[in-house]
């Protein structure tokens, strides 16, 4: 029996897709913005309902709280909740998403409130989970592929393209690594996510760099405290 080339390219990403897997971790990251620079634990765990990435962080000026919880089936990921807490008031952002798959719906509550149908036929992430698929793909040896994310202000989702730019050596506490720098983009618009990972750590997210117009935003690895 003959194999084409795109039967064997499909049974090489099937084999390699199974095999990938995101080890659970706690680290520090500090993230930056025009409003707030803060350094905070953010830990991917095991959770009795499935899985959960969370970030919290505090200082003087703000609580910061933000909550993935979603099951992983076939190496896929399927949301349950997300919840953003912030304090003080002043910045705004409480917001609580709900996956509600017996209603077939999506509700938010809080800052933004809307009702969504659930698309079936569109896997749709979240800003924290969506980072789960992100580096199961990359492990999986994908350098380009589309994804959806909530948008968090007005429901629905939009559609993000990743895309591989380059290898470089990366600097960690003084150790150096080969990271791995993909691009988010959207049609139509000027904000540019980069993504920096660390090869070695199995595609740990080192630095993350959102930029606009408007603002850049920036989440970076300080101290890992537990991986695998």
């Amino acid at each position: 029996m003959k194999f084409n080339k795109t039967v064997l390219l499909l049974i090489f990403i099937s084999i390699n897709f199974l095999k990938a897997e995101i080890p659970f971790y706690s680290a520090k990251y500090n993230f930056e913005s025009e409003e707030i620079s803060i350094t905070g634990k953010r830990e991917f765990v095991k959770v009795s309902e499935g899985y959960e990435v969370k970030f919290e962080a505090s200082n003087l000026v703000a609580n910061l709280f933000f909550s993935s919880k979603f099951l992983i089936k076939n190496k896929s990921v399927i949301p349950n909740s997300y919840d953003i807490k912030i304090k003080p008031k002043f910045l705004n952002r409480d917001q609580s998403i709900k996956f509600d798959y017996e209603n077939s719906e999506i509700n938010s509550n809080g800052l933004n409130e809307w009702k969504m149908s659930i698309d079936y036929k569109n896997n749709v992430y979240d800003p924290l989970n969506v980072q789960i698929m992100i580096r199961t793909l990359i492990l999986s040896g994908f350098n380009e592929f589309e994804l959806n994310i909530l948008d968090m202000e007005k429901g629905g989702f939009k559609s993000y393209s990743f895309n591989f730019i380059r290898n470089e050596e990366c600097f960690f506490n003084d150790n150096k690594y080969n990271c791995h720098i993909y691009e988010r983009r959207r049609n139509n618009s000027e904000r540019i996510v980069r993504y920096f990972l660390i090869e070695e750590f199995n595609f740990m997210f080192l630095k993350i760099l959102d930029s606009s117009p408007e603002r850049i935003n920036k989440l970076e690895l300080k101290e890992i405290l537990s991986f695998g």
